[in-house]
């Protein structure tokens, strides 16, 4: 993102999800923060006009993105619910932008630690928004600080609870061995962990993106400073965990969640969502 300024790309996952067909509780939380936070932006999304024009900008640049964004969170909140049955006592989510699972999870389990980790620029009308709610927030660049030492700093935070890390529509951002550097600092940070993240896979020229993405699309990221840095494909990515300590457990694509006999409507595909684990404590939590 430009130095300073909050992230469009996460304004545009919110707005896109109240767009998106599928009733969810990420939906009606995003839609009561977007209230707070961009009172007029959601006013429109409740305009039939205004909802038209932002799906006709959908399929002239990113065909399916609010159907995939929708069921990329059904997904990782699948995985939130599991590692809650299994013992998780402590969610941190990377990145959080306008993302609402602490806000949902702390809704329905009051005494469960919730931590959003997001850049200074971005964070701060979330914390407004949300305020009251419960939840621990750290405002930090990973870009440029280690997640260990900020996560042992937070009084709320307990190095040796079953931890869940959500990293969603973050680790395309990073350089490769900053993504290996960051898994390293979960690995420091929790040695009882699961990490719920989403990652493109490459196109065919090697670009990390989504498949029919157009260079307009890139052009803008780089304007925006957000172009996308990085993917791995999934047959690459058990070996990549492994050398990091974590083992792989799922590898979901959104459109796992259709049934595609009947399915109207198809998500754009590339970008993939895993659920990892320490390799250390497979055997007590999973």
């Amino acid at each position: 993102m430009k130095t300073g300024k909050p992230s469009n790309t996460a304004l545009i996952v919110a707005a896109g999800l109240q767009l998106a067909t599928p009733p969810s509780d990420a939906k009606h939380f995003g839609e009561r923060l977007l209230r707070r936070t961009h009172p007029r932006l959601s006013g429109l999304l409740h305009r039939p006009w205004f909802r038209r024009l932002c799906r006709l900008f959908e399929r002239l640049t990113l065909p399916g993105v609010f159907l995939h964004y929708a069921l990329r969170k059904q997904i990782l909140r699948q995985h939130a619910q599991a590692a809650l049955a299994a013992g998780c006592t402590q969610v941190v989510v990377l990145g959080a932008g306008f993302d609402t699972l602490c806000m949902e999870l702390k809704a329905a389990r009051p005494d469960l630690c919730c931590i959003e980790i997001d850049h200074p620029a971005t964070q701060p009308a979330k914390r407004k928004a949300a305020r009251g709610s419960g939840i621990g927030f750290v405002a930090a660049d990973l870009a440029q600080q280690e997640l260990a030492p900020l996560l042992k700093a937070h009084p709320g935070f307990r190095e040796g609870a079953f931890t869940l890390f959500v990293a969603e529509g973050l680790l395309m951002y990073m350089p490769l061995e900053a993504v290996r550097a960051l898994f390293a600092q979960l690995a420091a940070a929790a040695p009882h962990s699961q990490v719920a993240f989403t990652w493109f896979e490459p196109l065919a020229d090697g670009r990390p993106g989504f498949r029919r993405q157009g260079r307009l699309v890139d052009a803008w990221l780089r304007w925006r400073g957000e172009p996308f840095l990085s993917g791995m494909a999934g047959p690459k990515l058990a070996g990549f965990l492994s050398g990091l300590g974590f083992a792989l457990q799922r590898l979901d694509a959104s459109s796992s969640l259709l049934d595609t006999t009947c399915a109207a409507e198809r998500p754009i595909e590339g970008e993939y969502i895993a659920l990892a684990s320490r390799a250390a404590m497979q055997e007590r939590y999973v």
